[in-house]
């Protein structure tokens, strides 16, 4: 299915059309379900934190194209794991992101599938992913390419 797209390793002119799709994904994805994110992040802080995560050693960002266009994304890497679990190497899906029309094709499996392969490249003990716990449909495709539950955060809403 994904014949007709590629999918490469991210450079630095990819940033703006990175930038643009987690706009998208924090406007319209992620807001739906948490409406305490900062929309400014992307453009100020997410574009030191996304190329970062291309040019060094310990990052995976990897973008879709289609028709020349880049349509999609998926950002990883290497994380520090928590004080209180035993040592080990760690790493995180931060995002991902596939144009709404162009989902359904095998391109978000694809890219995800890519990272895991990086990570066990890396020597990665526990890979990690994270959801909103309304988001059924995320969650669902993650448990597909075998994640599981691991912690459920709750949260009190005070104001």
């Amino acid at each position: 299915m994904t014949s007709n797209f590629l999918i490469r390793k991210a450079k630095t002119k990819d940033l703006k059309d990175i930038l643009r799709l987690n706009f998208e994904l924090f406007k319209k994805e992620h807001r739906e379900f948490d409406k305490s994110l900062n929309l400014n992040w992307t453009y100020k802080e997410g574009k030191k934190y996304f190329k970062d995560r291309i040019i060094k050693k310990d990052g995976f960002v990897e973008v879709a194209e289609y028709k020349g266009i880049i349509i999609g994304y998926l950002c990883g890497g290497i994380t520090k794991g928590l004080f209180y679990r035993k040592k080990a190497k760690y790493a995180e899906l931060g995002d991902m992101l596939i144009e709404n029309k162009l989902r359904g094709k095998g391109l978000g499996t694809k890219l995800t599938n890519n990272f895991i392969n990086w990570c066990k490249n890396n020597k990665v003990d526990y890979l990690s992913a994270t959801a909103s716990i309304k988001n059924k449909s995320t969650i669902n495709f993650y448990k597909k390419l075998k994640f599981k539950e691991y912690n459920l955060t709750l949260e009190n809403k005070l104001k």
